[in-house]
């Protein structure tokens, strides 16, 4: 067989087994973030880019959309990912 009839195929057998996909009906929610990059100004913006590094602020952004003031700078450790 071909390699598209072959996918094809297993694409079938998957819908027969387990039934029709649902995924490309889910709404996917944009976060909307409240307040510009925390690093924008930052003292550490060039550092942190070079060194793939994030603080707190970034982090907390990241999640909320929002930071704390405070939090600029603070605890800049390796991203994870």
């Amino acid at each position: 067989m071909t390699n598209w009839l072959v996918e094809a195929a297993s694409l079938y057998e998957s819908e027969v087994a387990f039934g029709r996909s649902t995924a490309s009906q889910m709404e996917l929610t944009t976060p909307v973030n409240k307040r510009e990059l925390p690093c924008d100004g930052c003292k550490f913006e060039d550092r942190c880019a070079a060194r793939f590094e994030e603080c707190s602020a970034f982090r907390t952004w990241s999640k909320m959309g929002d930071f704390k003031d405070s939090d600029v700078g603070r605890n800049i450790r390796a991203m994870k990912g």
